[in-house]
């Protein structure tokens, strides 16, 4: 079984591809330009991933709109079409804790209140797979994933104190490092999508560890350790807090043990 996952830049792809039999990576860029990269596998039974979005680094800006849907939805959607006579065994999107807007427990079965374009953009993709294929009676998922660290990660806070300590550098932090947010191992999220490709009848499910824990506490507990970083703060509209109800996650793997960011950055920075 061909596992065809959508979004060569991410992370995540980078980790899934090296944990799941025969998956096959294609580049949403290339896409753009030639949809027929994915000819090969039309006749094929298939599982798809969709991990293609604007760039993280560039979620903010709107320089070229046109170009940020292409990347964010555009996609999702030539990529359905170009399969809508393929056998498609399972779908999995990847969504985000964004879509919740502040929520202090997100339950999979709240309202979304997204607050930015980008959180708007996920909605829009998630009903678009949802209706997609619930008309073609597919099997899909969609996951929405809360604060992830670990891997080749370059863009999350977390991976952005590693950075600063280790150069010497100035961690930028938004309204004092305040804001709660679930942090979660990459390596976990690896292992629910996983188990979801075995697995049929689980439309949605968040991805975090159902513990919230803020920037300033992160920084504190590293200070306590002798970690010191030098930095500097920005006074910013955000989501105050976000943390999920894992329990579907929980359900799925059997187990609720995860590792704290805290632990992970306290072992990343003294080895």
């Amino acid at each position: 079984m061909k596992t065809l996952i959508i979004g060569k830049n991410s992370n995540l792809t980078q980790k899934l591809s090296n944990n799941i039999p025969d998956s096959h990576i294609i580049s949403s860029r290339e896409l753009s330009s030639n949809i027929d990269l994915l000819l090969t596998f039309k006749d094929q039974i298939i599982n798809l991933i969709f991990n293609n979005f604007q760039t993280a680094t560039r979620l903010n800006e709107t320089d070229n709109l046109t170009q940020y849907i292409e990347n964010s939805i555009n996609i999702t959607a030539n990529v359905l079409d170009y399969f809508k006579e393929t056998q498609i065994r399972k779908i999995i999107y990847t969504s985000s804790s964004s879509v919740y807007g502040n929520n202090i427990l997100c339950n999979e079965s709240d309202e979304v209140k997204p607050l930015s374009l980008h959180a708007a953009l996920k909605v829009s993709n998630e009903k678009l797979i949802e209706r997609y294929s619930q008309n073609r009676q597919i099997d899909y998922t969609i996951t929405r994933i809360f604060n992830m660290f670990g891997g080749n990660d370059v863009f999350s806070i977390i991976s952005k104190i590693f950075a600063a300590y280790t150069q010497n550098g100035v961690l930028t932090i938004i309204n004092n490092g305040n804001a709660i947010r679930d942090f979660i191992h990459i390596d976990y999220v690896v292992e629910v999508y996983n188990r979801l490709l075995n697995t049929t009848n689980i439309p949605l499910i968040n991805i975090g560890s159902g513990h919230g824990t803020s920037i300033r506490h992160i920084l504190d507990f590293l200070r306590n350790n002798h970690i010191n970083l030098k930095t500097q703060t920005l006074s910013r509209d955000e989501l105050k807090i976000s943390t999920a109800d894992n329990a579907i996650m929980i359900a799925l793997l059997g187990h609720h043990e995860f590792k704290k960011v805290e632990d992970y950055l306290l072992e990343q920075l003294t080895t």
